[in-house]
Parts: structure tokens; sequence; C-alpha cells
């Protein structure tokens, strides 16, 4: 019996750090999974990623603040209705800060839409995401999505 008892605590100790998912790489998991449901036109994924309170706001690359998640549900769903996104990802810069039950997410993205004529353009931003943990799932409570401005070129002369 106490040998029984022994292994099973023996088994419990290795496993549970092992099933236990380290913030961080939980919500590079949860953005990763986004922008692939994104792609593939799965708005579900929203409803999992994003917290419902009524009082978060959101800003987009195309408007904002988009207050409440009904509102910026109605964004993606326009988004992914007139274009098709062919790639959507975050770029290697991505970085988050965990503390405690709260995160943030910082980086910058690249997607490509696929207008309904056929004609292509890549889109490159940045965005800040803020992530808290509710009901044992890292949500997004706030995000700021924009995108970044080509640099001019450098003129002749100048450093």
């Amino acid at each position: 019996m106490k040998k029984t008892v022994f292994s099973l605590l023996l088994v419990m100790l290795v496993a549970v750090p092992a099933m236990a998912q380290e913030p961080e790489q939980a919500i590079r998991e949860k953005t990763k999974k986004f922008t692939g449901a994104i792609v593939a036109k799965d708005l579900s994924i929203l409803d999992e990623i994003f917290d419902k309170d009524p009082g978060n706001v959101f800003y987009d690359i195309n408007e904002g603040p988009l207050v409440g998640f009904p509102r910026l549900k109605r964004v993606w769903t326009a988004a992914v209705t007139n274009f098709t996104i062919s790639a959507f990802d975050f770029n290697p810069d991505m970085r988050i800060w965990v503390n405690g039950d709260q995160a943030v997410q910082a980086g910058s993205w690249k997607q490509t839409q696929v207008t309904k004529d056929g004609r292509s353009r890549e889109i490159l931003g940045r965005a800040t995401i803020l992530w808290h943990m509710s009901e044992g799932q890292w949500r997004v409570w706030h995000y700021h999505a924009s995108i970044t401005p080509p640099r001019p070129a450098p003129r002749p002369g100048a450093e």
C-alpha cells in the first residue's frame, strides 16, 4: 500500500509540471491558433480568445474604438468577408510579459489579403495586446493594432 501511494505521488509530482503550461507559451499558442483561424475564416476563435466584458475597448487597423465584443466581432466578420486573408502571422519580435494573471503582448505582424477581384496586398502592422486570466483561460481584454507606415526612401546624400 505504501509503495503504491508513493509511486502515485511520484508520478503526480513529475506529471503536474509537464501538464502545467507556462503563461507565455499558452499566449503564444493562442495567438498562433487565432491567426490560423482567421486565415481559415473560422470566427468561432473570437469567442475563445476575447473577453466579452461590454466595457472592453479594441482598436483595429481601420477603426476604433470598438467598444464591446459584439462590435469587435462585426469588424472581424467584415474583414474575412470583404477579403481573403491568405496569410497572417506575428513576427519573431513578438514579446510577452506576464505578471500574475495579467500579460502584455507586443510585436509586429504581417498579413496578406486578396481582394474579390484577385488583387493581393501585404499589410505590415504592430499590436499591443492586454491579456488576463478569466475562468481558467487567458483572454484578450484590450488590443490596439495599427499598420506600420512604409519608410520613405533615404534622400541621396542623407544619412
